[in-house]
């Protein structure tokens, strides 16, 4: 049997809708996406990199030969953190396609602390968390993210929207995703208005997540996943969760921080891909 092979790759950005455009991508039948693990950091020397190709072939077994096989790992443009990833999928697959959905980076940088808070611990407050978390900032630095798969793959091999078009018009950009894709652009995904983890933002601190944060990824974790259900997880994951409070001057702080910084940093964006961003209202204040 000829094993499938990935040629599409969601790289990121966290915090930035990946989710839902994976489940809205995974419904087209003529796309496979990966499913059990949906990121999986295969392509990250410091993850799961040494699980070797025969473990991350496996994980498209069930593709039957779609004409677009896919996945999404966030950690893929996590750069300086992560170093490698561009060149390791370009050996791997020399003729891949790269999605890059973005969203208002200051946007996307809150979103990003409040998953700290629930997942690694993080007990700062908001702007002394940003500055002291590099990859909070470097996240949201999209043109240093961009710029490497550009130069590798080719501008026509790499395809960038935001979640802000997607949300707001969520069938033309699907159509127009699909038609770059060569599958059929008038296939309307079943969930299209179900919204995903960028949507609704869960201010909730998980009793344990520090250990938690740890054990991802690690074989102990791939353990419990295939003995565990998933409801059986979720449920567990909102026992143990307990109410964070916002401190909204805190946040209004961090914005003030941020804004100079993502502004510069936005600048080298749309210098790079020769358009604006109007849609980041936070960003540009408007």
């Amino acid at each position: 049997m000829v094993k499938s092979i990935s040629n599409l790759f969601i790289v990121g950005a966290m915090k930035s809708g990946t989710t839902s455009l994976h489940n809205y991508l995974g419904e087209h039948p003529e796309i496979f996406m990966s499913q059990q693990p949906k990121e999986t950091q295969y392509f990250v020397k410091e993850l799961n990199w040494s699980k070797g190709e025969e473990w991350y072939l496996s994980i498209f077994a069930s593709a039957n030969g779609a004409r677009i096989v896919g996945e999404s790992s966030t950690d893929y443009t996590k750069a300086p953190r992560y170093q490698g990833v561009v060149e390791r999928i370009a050996q791997f697959n020399p003729d891949a396609r790269i999605v890059y959905i973005m969203r208002d980076p200051i946007e996307r940088a809150i979103s990003h602390y409040w998953w700290e808070v629930r997942w690694s611990a993080e007990g700062r407050p908001m702007k002394e968390a940003v500055k002291s978390v590099k990859d909070i900032i470097d996240t949201s630095y999209y043109a240093m993210q961009l710029a490497p798969y550009l130069e590798t793959f080719g501008r026509d091999r790499v395809m960038t929207l935001t979640l802000e078009e997607l949300s707001a018009n969520p069938q033309q950009n699907l159509a127009a995703l699909f038609e770059w894709l060569e599958v059929d652009p008038s296939f309307v995904p079943p969930s299209l208005n179900r919204r995903d983890n960028a949507a609704t933002e869960k201010v909730s601190k998980v009793w344990g997540s520090s250990y938690i944060s740890k054990l991802r990824g690690t074989p102990a974790w791939e353990a419990l996943k295939r003995i565990i259900p998933s409801q059986v997880r979720a449920s567990a994951i909102k026992t143990l969760s307990r109410p964070v409070e916002r401190d909204f001057s805190d946040v209004n702080q961090a914005i003030d921080y941020l804004r100079p910084i993502q502004r510069q940093q936005t600048d080298e964006l749309c210098q790079l891909l020769n358009r604006q961003f109007p849609e980041w209202k936070t960003l540009y204040g408007t």
